[in-house]
Formats: C-alpha cells, sequence, structure tokens
C-alpha cells in the first residue's frame, strides 16, 4: 500500500519565532512500522519546507506561502499514487492546518484514506470524527506504530471487519462513532526500527549552531531527537502524555539506543541528541548501563535532556557518569519552589531538601559545562503570593543558566482539567465544552499566552505581575554577564 505521512506546517509561532527544524520523530518512527510491515511510505515535513523557504506565518489557508505548501503535499500524493495519508497533529495549534491539509487530500480524490494521530486527535478522537466524518477516516489513539500498521494490512487486503478489533483507534461503523480504548503498548522498544530519517533529506535540518553551548567544540550541525523510553508512570496533575505512552514505563536496552546513535553518527556525522525521554533519570540503574555504553564504546557525543528529568535520581555518581557520556545540556523539571504544591498538589515526590542537596553538588567545578535549564508551572488552583515566592527564591538560589515560566493548561484526561470544571476556574468558556475545545489552537500557547484558569486565592494579574518580573530578572542576570546566552553562567566572570 502507497503511504504518505505528513507533518503540518505551523500558524502559530513559539515564543515569537519559528521553532527550529527538528527530524520528527512521529512521522519516522511511523514511516519505519510501515515500511518494515512491507508498504510503500513517503514522508514530508511541511514544517520543514515552511522553515527552509522562510515563510510568512500564515494568517489564512489562503495565504500563498500555505498554498505552496499544501502544493508540496498534493503533488506527493498525485506522483507516488498515494492510497493512505496519515497526518500528524502534536499539539492543539496545528490542528486547523491538520482540518485543511485532510479536506485537500479528500478534493483530490475521495477514495484516499485519512488518518490522523497525536496527543490532541487522542485526546478528542470522538469529536473530530462526528465534526469531520466526510475528510477524516481513521484517529490513531496514542502510541501509533502497532495499530497504525495493523490499520494499514486490513485496508490492503480489504478487511474491513477485522478493522474495528484493532486497539487504539477512531472509526466509523454502524452510522456512529466508535472510538477502540488504547489498552496495549509495545513492550518490547527493541522491536521497533531505528525511526526511518533516511526518507528525509537529513541535511535539510542542518542550521547555524555556532552560537550553541558546545564544550567539545564539535560540529553540531542538527540535534537528533532520540528516545530510550517511553511514558512516565509519575502522572502529574497537570501532564497528558500518559494518555498517549499509558502509565507504564518501557525502556529500550542500552544496547539498541547506542547502535541508533552510531547509525546517526556512521552516516550522516551527527553527534548531538536530544534524548526526549519523559523522565530519563526514573531508573538510575538503567540509566547508569546506558551512560556507562556510551563512555564504553567512545562514542564521543554530545546530548541534552530536553522534557526534563527525574530531580530525586541525581547524585554525584549519576552526574559523573553523563557529564563522561557527553552531558551539555541538563534541564530540570522542578515545577514550582513550593513542597506543597509540587508534591501535595502536583503530585511529584520532590521535596527542597534534595533540590538543595543538587544545588550544591553541582555547583562543584567539575560541572561548570552544563548547562542548567529549569521549568516552571505556575497558576496551578493551589497558586498564592506565598508559593509564588517560594518559587522565586528557588531562582535567585539555584545556579540556572535559562529557564521558562508555564500556565498551567488543564487537559482533558488529566486530573487538573477534571478540578478546575468541577470548580469552575476557567477563564474561557470553551473549556466548559469539549466539542468547542478541540477546535481552540491558542490552548497550548504557555509562553506567550495568558492563564487559562484563575486560583482560588490569587489574582490573575499577580500571575502575570509574577511572570514579568522572574523573566526581567533572568534579563539582567543575563545581559550583566560576560558570556553568550548560550553559555554556562559558572564559567564566567560577571561584571562589576
Amino acid at each position: 500500500m502507497n503511504v504518505l505521512l505528513i507533518f503540518p506546517f505551523s500558524i502559530l509561532e513559539w515564543n515569537n519565532k519559528y521553532e527550529e527544524p527538528r527530524i520528527p520523530l512521529n512521522i519516522t518512527y511511523l514511516g519505519a512500522a510501515a515500511r518494515k510491515a512491507g508498504h510503500n511510505v513517503r514522508l514530508v515535513d511541511l514544517r520543514l519546507e515552511q522553515q527552509k523557504r522562510h515563510l510568512d506565518m500564515p494568517d489564512t489557508f489562503e495565504n500563498d506561502g500555505a498554498i505552496l505548501l499544501t502544493k508540496i503535499m498534493e503533488d506527493k500524493i498525485i506522483e507516488n499514487e498515494i492510497s493512505v495519508v496519515g497526518i500528524n497533529c502534536l499539539y492543539s495549534g496545528l490542528y486547523p492546518v491538520v482540518v485543511h491539509l485532510a479536506t485537500r487530500v479528500k478534493s483530490l480524490n475521495k477514495s484516499i484514506k485519512v488518518v490522523i494521530g497525536g496527543i490532541h486527535p487522542t485526546i478528542y478522537a470522538e469529536q473530530i470524527l462526528n465534526q469531520y466524518k466526510d475528510i477524516i477516516d481513521y484517529v490513531v489513539i496514542g502510541e501509533g506504530e502497532t495499530s497504525f500498521v495493523e490499520l494499514l494490512d486490513c485496508l490492503n487486503a480489504n478487511k474491513q471487519s477485522e478493522i474495528a478489533d484493532i486497539d487504539g483507534l477512531g472509526f466509523w461503523k454502524d452510522n456512529k462513532v466508535t472510538v477502540n480504548p488504547k489498552n496495549n503498548y509495545v513492550e518490547n522498544l527493541d522491536e521497533l526500527p531505528f525511526p526511518a530519517v533516511d526518507l528525509l533529506n537529513v541535511s535539510d535540518y542542518y542550521i547555524d549552531t555556532t552560537t550553541w553551548h558546545n564544550p567539545k567544540n564539535h560540529p553540531i550541525k542538527t540535534p537528533i531527537p532520540i528516545l530510550s523510553s517511553r511514558s512516565c508512570p509519575k502522572c502529574c496533575n497537570f501532564c497528558s502524555m500518559h494518555l498517549v505512552h499509558g502509565k507504564k514505563i518501557r525502556f529500550r536496552s542500552p544496547k539498541n539506543v547506542v547502535e541508533e546513535m552510531k547509525m546517526y553518527k556512521d552516516k550522516y556525522g551527527l553527534t548531538y541528541f536530544n534524548i526526549t525521554d519523559d523522565n530519563l533519570t526514573l531508573h538510575k540503574k538503567k540509566l547508569m548501563e546506558l551512560m556507562g555504553l556510551i563512555i564504553n564504546e567512545k562514542l564521543d557525543i554530545q546530548f541534552s535532556t530536553e522534557n526534563g528529568v527525574y530531580i530525586n535520581n541525581l547524585d554525584e555518581e549519576v552526574l559523573d557518569a553523563m557529564t563522561n557520556a557527553g552531558l551539555a545540556r541538563l534541564h530540570l523539571a522542578f515545577e514550582t519552589g513550593s513542597d506543597y504544591i509540587r508534591n501535595q498538589v502536583i503530585g511529584k515526590n520532590l521535596y527542597n531538601v534534595k533540590i538543595d542537596e543538587i544545588r550544591d553538588i553541582i555547583i562543584k567545578n567539575k560541572y561548570n559545562h552544563i548547562f542548567l535549564y529549569g521549568y516552571f508551572v505556575i497558576g496551578l488552583p493551589e497558586e498564592t503570593e506565598e508559593t509564588l515566592n517560594e518559587t522565586y527564591e528557588l531562582i535567585k538560589s539555584f545556579p540556572l543558566d535559562n529557564y521558562s515560566l508555564f500556565y498551567a493548561i488543564p487537559v482533558p484526561g488529566t486530573r487538573l482539567y477534571d478540578q478546575c470544571l468541577k470548580d469552575k476556574l476557567f477563564i474561557q468558556d470553551y473549556f466548559y465544552d469539549v466539542d468547542s475545545l478541540v477546535s481552540q489552537v491558542n490552548i497550548g500557547q504557555m509562553v506567550n499566552g495568558l492563564p487559562n484558569i484563575k486560583p482560588y486565592n490569587l489574582p490573575i494579574s499577580k500571575l502575570i505581575e509574577f511572570k514579568k518580573m522572574t523573566l526581567d530578572y533572568l534579563s539582567v542576570k543575563r545581559s550583566n554577564s560576560q558570556v553568550p546566552m548560550s553559555s554556562p553562567l559558572r564559567l564566567n566572570i560577571l561584571k562589576s
């Protein structure tokens, strides 16, 4: 079966700029699984096509750039006689583009099957199928490799009746929407083929990295996303990733991960990796095995932990191993400076005494090369001026080189959403109606947007003021230094 997998172009800027080009793990993993099953697969990354052409962010699909990007997709479909088009909807801001692309696919040929997947369709499968039955045929729920391949096999063999038994699939049957819950996940991740990056032009993702923090001074070209595990069992009250990967963490073997790293190094000369696990350091023994193999194999790589790590498992032994394996950037998911919010509300089981311990370790000179990035979530229902002050004190006391403050976003399927619905904390009315919420594109704009919920005992204005104050503090801290934004402050002498 001839299959085209698409990553859509963007209609929303992130932090007032385009995202840097990134190889998309979603369609490359799906493409590899479909190809392994014998299907003819093509990939098109419309976000990359948008970026490399420096196209303006379209405010309408009649925009010249949007028309050009849509035509790139249409030409791929026609040239390759595509029978199934899969479109990834990674986050809510892409949903209007997904609908637009699906509409164009069906206008070319109504017999082409359109399949969508990603976190947004996983959450809103029933609503999407009800609203767009004429252009979207199937929704893949959660982790997609097995379900998508089973769907392709059934379509290819014309076994329509067997489609109804596919785990984690939404579809129309007997004039009504059926959504099979996602129950089965890939237990042995080593069985999955490496992402099909060879179906893309990897050199198209090369960017100017001359200003990047680069302790080894190696050519970076582009950071490579790589997963050593899937899921996180912690289930923080605001996190929806368990809807995609389930609640049980699953690990690849260190050998399998290292073999993939070798593939990128040997075939493309790429040695900088973004390890995108939901929780890389959750299992200390497995982490140490992976770091040890990277060291023993003399890979001479660098890596970052961009999704944050489990701080409870950090200690000097772990930091030494990660450093020796090539750690360049360590992202720390503090969430807040309040023990109460972090543990009683979020459910993170991380206390300030541990954070203080890590601070005292990481200020040692042997870790000066590590760029420290902090993640914080503000505006949960229980937030107060006191808890905000605790967060500010943590930010000032920890040697962070940069950080992000995100407003809490309640996503259906999370404890936070249920709480806000029950206590009527939503600022926008559409949060109370899931059929309306599915089409909102701005709810995920945690960096640029405004709060979506109101705390019990704190005015919204205080949140906005706090975020500005805290980011201003960072701006002054960086501008008073002698170093570029990408460099750790601990390496440098501050201006007097």
